[in-house]
């Protein structure tokens, strides 16, 4: 700083002063909390092996980088698992709200209380990569983007991605949400062994919607004929990233790239990595070290190429808790409110069949259980008690996209303890045939599902009505029935006057 000889003093002293707070407010800069975005723009890769888990290439593997639009890859790994529950469509509206139509471009541009449907969002994502229906799909199935934040984070770890941490559905700048390329391979292995059937969206050249038509941002999509699209990615902090793999001649590899200058020089490093790795790959099956284990699995999970032995299958997610409220007020009843879940609990399935020698047939044959499983439902779930009983959901879909017959489920008659509507223990009601109406978390929801259907269906308080608490693994829960019908016909009756009236129920012996 220059003075003048003539400058008054006054003049001068305060000038330093602001030079000095300055200098201040420069050196608070530098020492920006840790959760600030820092600079991470620097090359890291990494090609794995699919069907060996062999690791053939790899540069600062582990190093914490940004996923930036990358991040869309598990936001659509997280709609796949709800789309094979059956818990949405490809056909369902989801709305749009202010939240999510105020994101900033890249965008579909969707008016706050328009609504889009699942599968023009997923195309929306594999193409123009728009941000806005990132946060509809979030918002849709968690609730909240935070939410399901939480649950893309949980889910990340259940499949051994233990350095990601994701904060939003879209990948817009987040200093606290970070990945490895080493993680991002195991998703992109995963979205292709545990949903094949959805996995060709990735593969979506161009969409049109409203009257216009867009290009997929992945120049190197088609690539030898054998490039996947799946996802690129660009923020300033992170640089220009793609997520991809090349499938063909009986080999799979997933090719990770992040922290380039421009999307041509990531583009042309991705090309030159498939050309150097892709004859390298095992011809054949899939390996069972190879396999990527589904979200839920319980105890710890080696990361990277070496998994555990044994997959295991989806379960259907728990809904939210302003969609289960929705579905519960439909059919009558009123259970308490669960805290929501991010993962959904699981059980082991049977080891995969051998893949066939063609990596077309590769999906369908990826694992081919001796047997339908039993579902297991989550432990904090309602729909685990409630409508399992008198919906019958039966068996969960299958191992890495296998479709199995129903198993539907036996229905338990017999407990030890039954609560009456006064709330106390009694013992079990025996002989005669009985009426349920639902199950619920507490004796309160219980006596509300069975007063509901006393008052909306007549002569159903004429019978005696009471609450009998059961287990279902290691969850306590409460079914709400009514005891005293003469024979199987007159239960049945009554079973259809409830159902007339959209209320659950099912008859059986006492």
């Amino acid at each position: 700083m220059i003075f003048s000889a003539k400058t008054p003093w006054r003049v001068t002293f305060f000038r330093a002063v602001a030079a000095l707070f300055v200098v201040l407010a420069f050196g608070l800069q530098s020492a920006a909390p840790a959760s600030a975005i820092e600079n991470l723009r620097k090359y890291a890769g990494i090609v794995v092996d699919a069907k060996s888990g062999q690791v053939l290439y790899e540069e600062s593997g582990d190093s914490r980088r940004y996923p930036a639009s990358v991040t869309k890859v598990m936001t659509l790994y997280i709609l796949f698992q709800e789309l094979s529950a059956g818990n949405i469509s490809l056909s369902t509206k989801m709305p749009v709200s202010k939240h999510a139509a105020a994101a900033v471009p890249t965008k579909l541009g969707l008016k706050a209380g328009s609504t889009i449907s699942v599968e023009n969002a997923i195309k929306s994502l594999v193409t123009l990569s728009a941000n806005d229906m990132a946060r509809v799909i979030a918002e849709y199935i968690s609730g909240s983007e935070e939410k399901f934040a939480e649950r893309m984070t949980a889910t990340a770890r259940a499949m051994g991605m233990r350095n990601t941490t994701y904060r939003n559905a879209s990948g817009l700048p987040d200093g606290g949400q970070i990945t490895t390329v080493r993680d991002q391979a195991i998703l992109g292995i995963a979205i292709y062994q545990h949903f094949p059937k959805y996995y060709e969206y990735f593969q979506t050249k161009s969409f049109s919607y409203n009257g216009r038509t867009y290009g997929n941002h992945n120049r190197v999509l088609g690539y030898m004929g054998i490039v996947d699209g799946i996802k690129t990615g660009y923020i300033n902090a992170a640089g220009s990233n793609l997520l991809t793999a090349a499938r063909g001649n009986n080999r799979h590899i997933v090719v990770v790239a992040f922290g380039f200058n421009s999307a041509a020089s990531r583009d042309e490093k991705v090309r030159q990595l498939v050309r150097t790795y892709f004859e390298k790959g095992r011809r054949g099956d899939y390996l069972q070290t190879a396999m990527v284990p589904m979200p839920g699995r319980q105890g710890n999970v080696r990361v990277a190429v070496a998994q555990p032995a044994q997959p295991v299958f989806a379960m259907p997610m728990p809904l939210p808790g302003f969609r289960l409220a929705e579905l519960a007020a439909r059919n009558g009843a009123r259970p308490q409110p669960q805290p929501e879940i991010a993962v959904a609990s699981l059980a082991p399935a049977p080891m995969p069949a051998p893949a066939p020698q063609s990596a077309a047939q590769a999906a369908g044959a990826l694992a081919a259980p001796t047997q339908a499983p039993q579902p297991v439902y989550p432990s904090q779930d309602i729909i685990g008690a409630w409508l399992s009983d008198t919906y019958k959901l039966g068996a969960p879909p299958a191992a890495l996209g296998q479709t199995m017959p129903s198993a539907p489920l036996s229905i338990d008659g017999t407990t030890t303890q039954s609560v009456t509507t006064s709330g106390a223990p009694s013992a079990t009601p025996v002989g005669g045939w009985v009426v349920q109406v639902g199950a619920g978390p507490s004796e309160d929801s219980a006596r509300a599902m069975l007063s509901s259907a006393a008052s909306k269906v007549g002569g159903l308080g004429d019978f005696r009505s009471y609450v009998e608490r059961f287990e279902k693994n290691g969850q306590t829960f409460y079914r709400a029935r009514f005891i005293g019908f003469g024979d199987r016909d007159t239960a049945a009756a009554m079973c259809s006057r409830l159902k007339d009236s959209n209320l659950a129920c099912l008859a059986m012996e006492g």
